[in-house]
């Protein structure tokens, strides 16, 4: 069974939910496509730093706990650092020989019975659209090592909160659409699971990117780029 919000996880979101509430206008969808049985990944874009405030409750909601992988940095801000561990976040030590134990930590989790979401950009969208850029690999493999369901979750309009690339704190006092829609989850069964075959990673990160990128456009009502940010060399490349 998938785990529903209990302890610290629970009581944050249900202290912090009149905010959520009187700050947006909520347009939420696809929350069925959520499973009920087992425990699943979650993947997301990542636009603001509210993205993981908003997104978290559009999945309780729905009666669903999932454990976020969030930098280790946050873990060292006091009180914070107490909130994310007792609701059983997961540190990610990026870019250190260290990053690889946040993954094993999130296979534990689900094996567990425990539901992980992830932002596979690992950062902030750099693309100045605020378009989903290249994804790191890290969601993709413990897709492919757990065999957990993935589902894709594509979110649009808490840049009007709080913006990427200009302070807009200050809108916090008005009410903004915010759309949040959960697509099916992703089919990987043709793929042979295989977290350590290069090929097979690439693949799965290609039909997840694919995957957010539609939703994405769907929400925006824009066409799907025909190229994407790469954060490597700070500009866009083909798709």
């Amino acid at each position: 069974m998938s785990k529903p919000p209990e302890g610290m996880y629970k009581f944050v979101l249900t202290a912090c939910r009149p905010l959520v509430y009187a700050i947006t206008k909520r347009n939420w969808s696809g929350q069925e496509n959520f499973p009920k049985n087992q425990p699943f990944i979650v993947i997301m874009n990542h636009v603001t730093e509210a993205d993981a405030f908003l997104v978290m409750h559009f999945i309780a909601d729905e009666g669903h706990a999932v454990r976020a992988l969030a930098k280790d940095s946050l873990f060292r801000v006091p009180v914070l650092k107490t909130i994310l561990s007792k609701s059983g976040m997961v540190p990610v030590a990026r870019g250190t020989s260290r990053s690889g134990e946040a993954l094993e930590a999130a296979k534990r989790a689900i094996a567990a019975g425990e539901s992980i979401a992830f932002f596979p950009e690992g950062t902030l969208t750099q693309d100045p659209d605020l378009w989903p850029m290249q994804f790191k690999t890290g969601a993709a493999r413990l897709a492919l090592a757990t065999g957990a369901p993935v589902i894709p979750v594509a979110h649009w309009g808490g840049h009007n909160i709080m913006h990427r690339f200009r302070n807009s704190l200050a809108n916090i006092w008005k009410r903004h659409d915010i759309h949040v829609m959960a697509g099916p989850a992703i089919d990987l069964s043709d793929l042979n699971h295989d977290s350590e075959d290069r090929e097979t990673v690439a693949e799965a990160n290609r039909r997840m990117e694919t995957a957010i990128r539609e939703m994405v456009a769907q929400l925006r009502g824009e066409p799907v780029p025909t190229q994407v940010w790469d954060p490597k060399t700070s500009a866009y490349i083909p798709l």
